[in-house]
């Protein structure tokens, strides 16, 4: 007997790449000799790097929406932020 396979599950990569190639081509976040490194990927994870705070936000509303869309959960324990500059008062 053959385990079944839930479609959902079978769906949720594809979806995923769809997010991550809205993000790419929002062309938000970082570049580095005219290659995009806003959006790094990893089997299902995702490292957003932004030249700004206000890109960053954006970058997190598009996945807000996304998630929101496609009743995706981020887990936000397991999420971090890192700024490395100073801040400019």
């Amino acid at each position: 007997m053959r385990p079944s396979l839930n479609p959902p599950l079978l769906l949720s990569p594809a979806l995923f790449a769809i997010n991550i190639n809205d993000l790419k081509a929002s062309k938000f976040g970082c570049h580095l000799n005219g290659v995009y490194y806003g959006c790094l990927v990893y089997a299902d994870d995702i490292l957003l790097l932004s030249h700004s705070v206000q890109t960053m936000q954006y970058m997190l509303d598009m996945c807000d929406s996304y998630a929101i869309d496609y009743d995706v959960k981020f887990n936000c324990e397991k999420s971090a932020a890192l700024r490395i500059w100073p801040r400019h008062c």
